[in-house]
Formats: structure tokens, C-alpha cells, sequence
């Protein structure tokens, strides 16, 4: 079954982050874990979201956020520096779960807080790897990518 991807409502994440997502995705929340995010069908892929707040060493020099991305996860991927100065890099792994192959797309958002911090949001999207081909999940995966760069960060942060 297909998510109407173009029916959306918007997520307030903690009154940190704002971004938007299908209206039928049901919505989990935890304070250690953080969100969860996922259609009600039988093997439905599942988006997480967890947020990071860092603070950069005195060393650093000049925080931007393609430094803070760089620096935080060493899994090979672009950076792109979006216009709001916020970047954001994606990637995938395959692994075993449970005895079934997963496929884990990542999208990391940075933010910088000058003048020495940084808020980090880590969307993982996790399905089974037989799903990869489905157009659904390519429509999703797409989907997820245009909002997370879309992504607004909102509040105020002291570190």
C-alpha cells in the first residue's frame, strides 16, 4: 500500500525540529530512544529520528556545518551545505537483524549554534532488503530526502 506522499502533516520534533511527513505514518515517541515513524501494515519500513546537541572544542577554529558533519560520522558520503547554511549527508548500510537483511538509509542534519555549538538530527529510514526495488520505498526514500532538506530547525539552544 502506497502512502499518499503528497497528504502531509507537520512534525514538531521536541520543539526543535519541524518537518513534514505523510498524514497516514503513525507517530511513537520515547526520550531516550526519540521518534519513530511508520505506516500501520506488516513489514513497514520504519523512519527514526534522534537528536544530538554538541559543543565543539575551543580548537576547532571557525564551526561550520559541514565540520561538524565531517567530523561526527566517518561513513563516506557527500556533504551538501544547503542554502540555510545547514548541511546534510546520506548514506546506507546492509546488515542482519533478527535473521533478516536490512537495508538502513541516514541522512544526518547539521546546524551550527555559533558561536562554538552545533544541533545534529539523525534520520534512520530501515526496511528489508527485499524491499529495496519496490517503487514505494524508492518514492519514500526520495520523499524523505526532499524533507529532510527541507528541515527547520526552531527554538532556542544553550550549550
Amino acid at each position: 500500500m502506497y502512502s499518499n506522499l503528497n497528504n502531509t502533516k507537520r512534525i514538531n520534533y521536541r520543539g526543535i525540529l519541524s518537518f513534514e511527513l505523510p498524514r497516514d505514518w503513525i507517530e511513537e515517541y520515547d526520550d531516550e530512544l526519540g521518534a519513530a515513524f511508520y505506516k500501520d501494515l506488516e513489514d513497514s519500513a520504519t523512519l527514526r529520528l534522534s537528536l544530538i546537541s554538541l559543543k565543539a572544542p575551543s580548537d576547532i577554529g571557525e564551526l561550520n556545518a559541514v565540520k561538524v558533519l565531517d567530523k561526527f560520522n566517518s561513513k563516506e558520503s557527500k556533504i551538501i551545505t544547503l542554502t540555510n547554511n545547514n548541511a546534510y549527508k546520506m548514506y546506507y548500510e546492509r546488515t542482519i537483524d533478527e535473521g533478516n537483511e536490512i537495508t538502513i538509509f541516514y541522512w544526518y542534519l547539521a546546524q551550527v549554534i555559533k558561536p562554538s555549538g552545533a544541533r545534529l538530527a539523525v534520520f534512520s529510514y530501515t526496511f528489508l532488503s527485499n524491499q529495496l526495488e519496490k517503487k514505494s520505498i524508492q518514492q519514500e526514500i526520495e520523499f524523505i530526502t526532499e524533507q529532510v532538506k527541507k528541515a527547520e530547525f526552531v527554538g532556542i539552544m544553550n550549550l
